[in-house]
């Protein structure tokens, strides 16, 4: 059996702190691209989490003003896991979480 001290972090304040799995699943990572050029239009990208329990989480996330960091949004309206998506790779729209 595995022991809890491999699950201990410790954060920048020195604090012991374990970590728990509160869910897990699939993801996808959408980026904005312009239809006719397929160029990207934005920095921003969504992040859809499909949960194993089927919920569906969404996250913009937002480039801050410092380097390697984001800011998460949730969208207030959020699409769920039946967002098509145009799929560089195969050239044709797909759902996003398979």
């Amino acid at each position: 059996m595995e022991s809890l001290d491999e699950a201990i972090t410790v954060s920048k304040k020195g604090k012991r702190e374990l970590r728990s799995i509160v869910a897990r699943g699939k993801f996808a990572i959408i980026e904005y691209l312009d239809p006719d050029t397929k160029k990207r239009t934005e920095d921003k990208v969504k992040l859809v989490l499909a949960r194993d329990d089927g919920k569906v989480e969404e996250y913009f996330l937002i480039p801050t003003a410092t380097p390697s960091r984001l800011i998460a949004i949730v969208p207030k309206e959020k699409k769920g896991q039946e967002i098509k998506a145009f799929n560089p790779r195969t050239g044709k729209v797909e759902n996003i979480i398979l």
